[in-house]
Formats: structure tokens, C-alpha cells, sequence
């Protein structure tokens, strides 16, 4: 439990260190990425924590970039 609570921490300390400046800078995009990216990060390491078999993560990572492949080009 205090390894999941360290976690969440470690997670929410680096979403308040890094999306104020890019609030500020007012780059929507690369926030919009860089959750999407801090949510996969705390999924997958969660996962681990837990011990729970998950597949292959370049699986994963390549079906996420697909979209916003797409949508980083628009």
C-alpha cells in the first residue's frame, strides 16, 4: 500500500512540476501528450507494483502512437 502511495506521489509531483510552464507557454498539444503519456506510465508501473503480467509494452506504446501520430500532424 505505502508502495502504491509513493508512486501516485512520485506521479503527481512530476505532472506539477511540468504542466504549469507548459500551461504558460500555452502548448495545449504537448500537454494533451504528455498526460496521456503520465497516464500510461502510472498504469504500466502500477501494473508491476501489483505483480500482474502484462503483454509486451512495445505493443502497447505502438498502438498509442498511432493516434497521435494523426492527430500531431493536424
Amino acid at each position: 500500500m505505502i508502495k502504491i502511495l509513493v508512486l501516485t506521489l512520485i506521479f503527481v509531483i512530476i505532472s506539477l512540476v511540468e504542466v504549469p510552464g507548459l500551461v504558460r507557454q500555452k502548448k495545449i498539444k504537448e500537454v494533451i501528450v504528455f498526460f496521456i503519456f503520465l497516464i500510461v506510465g502510472y498504469i504500466l508501473n502500477l501494473l508491476y507494483l501489483l505483480n500482474i503480467q502484462i503483454t509486451p509494452t512495445n505493443k502497447i506504446i505502438q498502438s498509442l502512437l498511432k493516434p497521435i501520430e494523426k492527430f500531431w500532424g493536424q
